[in-house]
């Protein structure tokens, strides 16, 4: 059984949020600005969450689940895809009807990536993961949201992590996952 502060819990949320974001993106009448706004968001809370998978919960899987090692290539392979889908959403020049027909491509693929670890990898985890260990990487996940909203050391310390990131220049989808990788050179304000 899954505790409200347990890794499985926050990233089932954090699942949650995506659901409502993709349901918002592809339901939206609100004109193409509002559209890459929501997408933009989509884009950077799709990559904060992978990386909050990628460090708390692959690694538990690979460690406790039969045939962990397996799962988690096919994951990172996953992650991948979403990730170049993502990245072609923000080309420049993408057209109308290619942008919709990438953007129903995300909503299936992320649909169907939660749906599986919802429904096959979470309760795995939480068989095989003492409730201590989910509870601790539950903290250590949420607390790396937190300060992927706000990192210290950034120009702008006080501006939120999209925010930062839209006023950059190169590839959203790319600078997110190097922000929260650690792997940015501190953003600056303007380019």
């Amino acid at each position: 059984m899954t505790r409200p502060d347990d890794l499985i819990s926050v990233l089932t949320d954090d699942h949650r949020e995506l659901s409502q974001l993709l349901t918002e993106v592809e339901f939206l009448s609100g004109g193409e600005s509002l559209r890459r706004t929501l997408t933009d968001q989509l884009i950077v809370e799709s990559v904060r969450h992978s990386v909050a998978e990628e460090a708390y919960l692959y690694p538990v899987s690979g460690r406790y689940l039969p045939d962990g090692d397996r799962f988690v290539a096919e994951a990172l392979a996953a992650h991948r895809r979403l990730e170049s889908t993502l990245m072609r959403l923000e080309e420049p020049d993408v057209s109308d009807e290619k942008f919709s027909l990438l953007l129903s491509l995300l909503i299936l693929d992320m649909r169907e990536h939660i749906e599986d670890e919802e429904e096959r990898i979470f309760p795995l985890v939480a068989e095989k993961v003492s409730e201590d260990e989910l509870v601790a990487l539950g903290a250590k996940a949420t607390k790396a949201k937190a300060d992927a909203l706000r990192r210290p050391g950034t120009p702008a310390q006080d501006a939120p992590l999209l925010h930062m990131l839209l006023r950059s220049g190169a590839g959203l989808a790319e600078r997110a996952r190097e922000y929260l990788c650690g792997r940015d050179k501190a953003y600056p304000e303007t380019r």
